[in-house]
């Protein structure tokens, strides 16, 4: 008596011609693909009042979380990591994937929206949205830090043009 084997994927369900499998599977793919949309769809819509909240706030300040990575020895690396970011004209949470090599100077990257990352990413992505909101507190806190100190030193020039227009001006009086 043969033993039935669980369906994995990779194995071999059963010794059907192969024509008959491929056609078994295709129906079977139709109907599960269905299901995928319609949770992605759900992912999304359940990820899209988050991305409203943070529209409506208005920062204009992005902010990357690593949600996993690796470096060798060698130089190399990969990540893999949620943001909010502007990508393109719209701004949105949004999913990277990185390699490159530090010694190479070589790096590739690309970055998707939420709602347009490979599903696999948005699974990795989605829990680690809490991660990226503290990012983005950080990052929003310390912009302002920032902001704020260069603010001044703009108004330190400004004044410093203004004194000198007016000593130009009082010396214009005088003859000079």
């Amino acid at each position: 008596m043969a033993l039935k084997r669980s369906p994995r994927a990779g194995t071999n369900k059963d010794d059907s011609p192969a024509p008959q499998r491929i056609a078994t599977a295709g129906k079977q793919l139709a109907g599960i693909s269905i299901d995928a949309k319609a949770a992605v769809d759900e992912l999304c819509a359940n990820i899209a009042p988050l991305e409203a909240a943070l529209e409506k706030f208005n920062l204009g300040v992005s902010a990357w979380f690593t949600i996993t990575g690796s470096e060798r020895d060698d130089g190399s690396y990969w990540s893999r990591e949620i943001g909010y970011a502007q990508i393109g004209k719209k701004w949105g949470i949004a999913l990277k994937r990185v390699e490159g090599h530090h010694a190479a100077d070589y790096d590739n990257e690309e970055i998707w929206l939420f709602k347009d990352a490979p599903k696999w990413l948005q699974i990795e992505g989605v829990t680690k949205i809490p991660d990226l909101f503290e990012a983005l507190l950080t990052r929003a806190q310390d912009t302002i830090e920032k902001l704020k100190a260069k603010s001044q030193k703009a108004k330190e020039l400004t004044e410093a043009l203004n004194a000198a227009l007016a000593e130009v001006a009082t010396d214009e009086r005088e003859g000079w």
